[in-house]
């Protein structure tokens, strides 16, 4: 009987590591992302890279604060999907006066992380966003996370 008591909790111990593990795999998978709300009804989740967000600069070399630099990441999260947790990361740029985004090149992954193709854009336009729209969730939260961050944004820049 002991020996069954020890075999258990050396299982139990086992699974508690495998997990704790697992977590911290994911953990630093999604580090330097910070997820978007866009609401509960989206199969998208939308993140930024807060690690290598910045703001733009001029032609001159001086940084232009309207227009913030960064990677998004959209990941497909509706289970009934034969691509569930597929994603994708956008080099994207912001422009506060405009309230518009700008969609670069956007590069296809495999859910565990494998590089599949980078679609180019056959022309660049910037897009208008509108309140209560994803767009402009995604637009607020980019905002006020530079605003927050203003001299690492520079930092970077």
């Amino acid at each position: 009987m002991l020996k069954r008591v020890i075999y258990l909790v050396a299982v139990l111990w086992i699974m508690m590591l495998c997990t704790a593990f697992a977590e911290e795999q994911k953990t630093d998978k999604d580090a330097g992302w910070e997820v978007i709300d866009i609401g509960p009804a989206e199969n998208y989740e939308y993140a930024f890279n807060t690690s290598t967000i910045k703001y733009d600069r001029n032609k001159d070399g001086s940084i232009n604060k309207n227009i913030i630099v960064y990677e998004e990441r959209k990941m497909n999260v509706m289970i009934a999907s034969n691509e569930y947790k597929y994603y994708t990361i956008t080099d994207c740029k912001l422009n506060k006066d405009l309230q518009s985004i700008l969609f670069g090149d956007e590069k296809f992954y495999t859910r565990e992380g494998k590089y599949r193709w980078t679609d180019k854009p056959a022309y660049l336009a910037w897009i208008t966003v509108r309140p209560e729209t994803i767009g402009g969730d995604r637009f607020i939260a980019l905002v006020t996370y530079a605003a927050q961050h203003d001299a690492e944004l520079e930092a970077r820049s």
